[in-house]
């Protein structure tokens, strides 16, 4: 068994030696490590870039007025519609064809403009993030097709309304 003795009992004072058991430390440094390790990849995989505003607002900061030809998804708990305007949103009702749907209706919209690098997301605050960032994903996956190299921040420029 591992273990530390102490050797005394120089000078004529009694002995002290114990013997203290390693075993169960080293168990607790090995747990330690791999729970240090697990969060460690975790946190890497589990981040999302964001840029948050600093400083005082700019006039380029500043929401410009919209224009026509902005293209918008409003990403509701029962829905996802998407539209350059009022009178042009298509819903799309969750189901399992939802996703190829928006997919469709994006690749139209990029045919037609292919100068059009924003898009902007409104999404409904009952709306889970995995839904929000499965949009994004929809909109860079649309974007970067026909790229040899994708870089998605040159490609397009996801908003929040």
């Amino acid at each position: 068994m591992g273990g530390v003795s102490v050797e005394s009992g120089k000078g004529g004072r009694k002995g002290v030696d114990q013997q203290i058991n390693m075993v169960p430390f080293i168990d607790l440094l090995i747990s330690l490590i791999a729970f240090l390790l697990m969060t460690a990849v975790w946190v890497q995989s589990g981040t999302l870039e964001a840029q948050q505003p600093a400083g005082a607002p700019t006039p380029e900061s500043q929401p410009q007025p919209q224009q026509e030809d902005q293209l918008k998804i409003f990403v509701r708990p029962n829905e996802i519609a998407v539209g350059l305007s009022a009178a042009d949103i298509t819903p799309y009702a969750n189901g399992p064809q939802q996703w190829d749907q928006l997919r469709t209706k994006l690749r139209e919209r990029r045919q037609a403009n292919r100068q059009m690098r924003e898009v902007w997301v409104q999404p409904d605050s009952a709306v889970s993030y995995n839904t929000i960032i499965r949009v994004m994903d929809v909109v860079y996956e649309v974007w970067s097709e026909g790229q040899a190299t994708p870089d998605f921040r040159e490609l397009v420029t996801i908003r929040f309304l």
